[in-house]
């Protein structure tokens, strides 16, 4: 099976995994949407790249994902839940999703236009990610959701950068920058603690 026949389905995967994190209540389903998410990233990314070389933002996403978990596996509850799901919470959030859907796949084709070696689902399935991290970002003050959202942003950034890039370097990199995020915020999730231990 050829990985550019993925690729559609990747788009559908990273809408759906950015909807669940617009609307997640729990940490845990976050985490582990954003580890559904990079696997779609990984597909997008392979479209351009090699699938070995591609992995390696699996790896780097799951990995995040880990440091994030067992940052936030030490936090106190109350520290770490989140607002009250409403039907006005829910419904703007959604809405402001189908927006960002409907921009990004209109936007798309002249991206193609523009840069030549990028796929229509490459330039969709980016700006997608990079529209709900900013709405992402624009809606909360958490840290956990705050890395969040950057890590949604980053993600659509490196698919988009892929097809205009292939190097292992930049591969490395990307993939720095991930694991450089988790950690910042593993420690600004804890840091609240630290300071009642001083």
């Amino acid at each position: 099976m050829d990985i550019e026949s993925l690729a559609l389905p990747a788009v559908g995967l990273i809408f759906i995994t950015g909807l669940v994190l617009l609307l997640s209540w729990d940490w845990r389903l976050s985490i582990s949407a954003l580890a559904v998410q990079y696997l779609g990233i990984t597909v997008l990314v392979g479209v351009s790249w090699p699938i070995d070389i591609a992995v390696v933002k699996l790896l780097a996403g799951w990995m995040a994902g880990a440091v994030l978990g067992i940052g936030l596996l030490g936090c106190q509850e109350e520290r770490i839940s989140e607002e009250n799901l409403t039907v006005s919470f829910i419904l703007y959030r959604v809405l402001l999703a189908v927006m960002v859907g409907l921009v990004a796949t209109s936007l798309s084709s002249g991206m193609v236009r523009w840069i030549e070696k990028i796929s229509w689902a490459q330039a969709c399935g980016g700006l997608i990610l990079i529209g709900l991290g900013l709405i992402h970002l624009g809606l909360t003050s958490k840290p956990f959701r705050v890395i969040l959202g950057l890590l949604t942003v980053i993600g659509g950034f490196e698919i988009i950068y892929a097809a205009v890039e292939s190097s292992i370097l930049l591969a490395g990199l990307l993939a720095g920058v991930t694991l450089g995020l988790a950690l910042v915020g593993t420690y600004l999730i804890n840091a609240p603690s630290l300071e009642e231990v001083n």
